[in-house]
């Protein structure tokens, strides 16, 4: 993969997009469970595996790219190893929003760096976040300033604390 896509791919917001979905032929499901495993691997060693040409794998990769199927290439961190040893779920039930507050509300949360994960729910909570804090005062005082800030939004708000994470996959096995 050329350094330029390479970056491209890189840029992409996470969101999931719903519509038709892509077809994946056997091939496509191949490249992406090799990816699943080591996705530094070069085009030739992915070739090897596969049984398709470097330049077949790296198109392929490609158009899997601009169909949103492949949203990026990022290593996964261990956020205690990089001195983030508190990790918690947040749960945020909402007040009736208007569509305008509920979008700042999102913007706000999309810059936060400790917050990495965000998505809304359809249920008892209209989102989660996912929370990484240095210490229990650092998670107090994100939290404080996200209910601050959103006092007219967040109307009950639950933490669940992670104590150990035992299956991380981004989908390729269900393939």
């Amino acid at each position: 993969m050329d350094k330029q896509n390479f970056d491209e791919a890189q840029g992409r917001k996470f969101s999931l997009k719903y519509g038709t979905p892509y077809k994946l032929d056997k091939y496509d499901i191949r490249i992406l469970k090799v990816l699943n495993k080591d996705a530094r691997q070069s085009l030739a060693e992915m070739s090897n595996k596969i049984g398709l040409s470097r330049d077949a794998i790296r198109n392929r990769m490609l158009k899997m790219i601009k169909a949103d199927v492949i949203h990026a290439f990022k290593p996964i961190l261990n956020p205690p190893k990089i001195g983030y040893p508190i990790i918690n779920y947040v749960f945020i039930s909402m007040f009736a929003i208007s569509p305008e507050a509920e979008d700042e509300f999102c913007r706000y949360v999309m810059k936060q760096t400790n917050i990495t994960y965000a998505a809304s729910l359809i249920g008892k909570w209209d989102y989660v976040l996912y929370v990484f804090a240095k210490n229990p005062g650092e998670f107090s005082i994100i939290m404080k300033e996200l209910r601050q800030r959103f006092p007219n939004l967040i109307k009950d708000y639950e933490v669940h604390g992670v104590l150990e994470e035992f299956k991380y996959d981004e989908g390729a096995e269900v393939l």
